[in-house]
């Protein structure tokens, strides 16, 4: 009897599978017992087992030429959702979009694999129930010993999370990309991998913030590009108004010190005539005694005019007496005849010279009614003259007073107006350094304005929800050799 290796005993039957085998049973107990292998049966079974494993891990589907299908393993049929009599004997484009199924690619495809070539890479299939499935899969053909090609044997991994992976990586690059091109309105798809969720929801929360800080950036850079334009025009009116009224002070200033000097001088003229005027007052006073001393001695002329008139009346009398005795005389030289005829005419000489001292004495006292007359008007009108006298010197002594108050007032006017004087020089001063900080203030406002625009030209670039329309926002982008602009005021 021939003697055989026992390799293995067991109570199933299918445990094992052989080639070659016989099987002794006894009591229930079956010995499973292998007989010596050739070197070709050891290879084959090696073959066997590769394909085992193959079959076990990876999901293989067998095609005709033409993309028919033969069969396909368990693994295959679980991970598109279908069962082995749905798919036998359909063409393999039912795992393709249509839209792929015709095209002249796909075409190619088959008849490469046909012409004995091979292709290895990642496809997009589509399940029984309609969605995506990723596979890394080798589409291999099969020769016959003649060299032709039999079949087509597809080897494939399910990659669908791997792709999801990628996919979900691709869609974060192509935000990043989309951020570093300024646009901030991308979002990437939030994957339903746990990890890249987590990484999806977070860059598109975070670049909803960045969005918000962005747009709140630009309303910020344009109001203060308005404010920044209305400060640089309201700094060049407020420059030109400082530097008008720095010319309107020096001005002023001028006509203040000219001013002064003129109220010096009327004060000074003032001073002169209260002077002239005092002098004045006193000459009228003097000739206010001399009038008195007129007055007097016109009285003293009318009292002597009346005593000549008094002595012009007596000799008058007298002459009209020695008249009335001449008279009688030559009455009583007539009486005497031959012998008075002497007397007669001595007595006609008296008679004569009376009447001529009457008449002389007439003239005097008319003269001298006529002085007295003339006296008393004078006496008039020196009392007159003494009363305006008085007159002159009261008005004098008024006008003296008041040109006293006056030349007083010009002096404190010429004080005040060198106080007002020396004011507006120390406003002058404050002007023009108000000028100068205008002047900084406006050459400020200008590197502000300036800023503000290449902020708003810089802020331009990111493309946010709030722009008007979804296009390319174009925008004079500063380059780095243009930097921001900081006047500071010199020390």
């Amino acid at each position: 009897m021939q003697q055989f290796n026992v390799l293995h005993v067991s109570t199933d039957p299918f445990s094992c599978r052989l080639l070659r085998q016989e099987l002794l049973c006894e009591d229930d107990l079956m010995l499973k017992i292998i007989k010596p292998r050739t070197r070709r049966e050891r290879k084959f079974e090696e073959q066997q087992a590769v394909l085992d494993v193959i079959d076990r891990t990876q999901a293989v589907i067998e095609f005709a030429t033409d993309g028919t299908i033969l069969k396909a393993n368990k693994n295959f049929l679980e991970t598109l959702g279908y069962e082995l009599s749905e798919i036998e004997g359909h063409h393999h484009s039912m795992f393709v979009k249509a839209e792929d199924a015709q095209s002249a690619d796909y075409a190619t495809f088959w008849s490469g694999l046909a012409s004995g070539e091979y292709y290895s890479d990642r496809f997009e299939r589509v399940s029984k129930s309609g969605e995506p499935v990723w596979i890394q899969a080798t589409y291999a053909p099969v020769f016959d010993s003649e060299g032709k090609v039999r079949k087509v044997i597809k080897i494939a991994t399910d990659v669908s999370d791997a792709s999801a992976r990628q996919e979900a990586m691709d869609g974060i690059l192509t935000g990043l990309e989309a951020i570093s091109q300024g646009d901030l309105r991308h979002r990437v798809e939030v994957s339903d991998i746990k990890e890249l969720s987590t990484l999806g929801a977070t860059f598109n929360a975070a670049i909803e913030k960045l969005e918000q800080v962005v747009l709140s950036v630009k309303q910020v850079a344009s109001t203060v590009s308005a404010a920044a334009d209305g400060i640089e025009g309201s700094s060049g009116e407020l420059s030109s108004r400082t530097e008008s009224q720095a010319a309107t002070l020096e001005e002023t200033a001028a006509a203040v010190e000219e001013l002064s000097s003129a109220v010096n001088s009327s004060a000074n003229l003032a001073q002169d005539v209260k002077g002239i005027a005092d002098t004045a007052q006193r000459t009228a006073k003097d000739s206010n005694k001399v009038m008195d001393r007129a007055v007097d001695a016109m009285e003293a002329i009318k009292q002597s005019s009346e005593e000549i008139g008094s002595i012009v009346s007596l000799i008058d009398d007298i002459s009209f007496q020695t008249n009335l005795l001449a008279l009688n005389a030559a009455v009583e030289a007539a009486r005497a005849g031959e012998a008075g005829r002497g007397f007669s005419v001595v007595a006609a000489e008296v008679r004569t010279l009376a009447q001529r001292s009457g008449s002389a004495a007439g003239e005097i006292k008319k003269l001298i009614e006529r002085s007295s007359s003339q006296v008393h008007s004078g006496v008039d009108v020196v009392a007159q003259v003494g009363q305006e006298l008085q007159t002159i010197i009261g008005g004098a002594s008024d006008i003296s007073e008041r040109i006293g108050h006056i030349a007083s007032g010009a002096k404190e006017q010429a004080a005040a107006l060198q106080e007002i004087n020396v004011g507006i020089g120390q406003l002058d001063q404050v002007t023009q350094r108000n000028a100068a900080m205008v002047e900084e203030t406006s050459a400020v406002s200008l590197d502000l304005s300036h800023n503000a625009r290449l902020l708003q030209q810089r802020v331009a670039t990111f493309k946010v929800g709030g722009d008007a329309g979804q296009g390319t926002v174009r925008a004079v982008q500063a380059t780095p050799e243009t930097p921001l602009q900081t006047h500071r005021p010199a020390a």
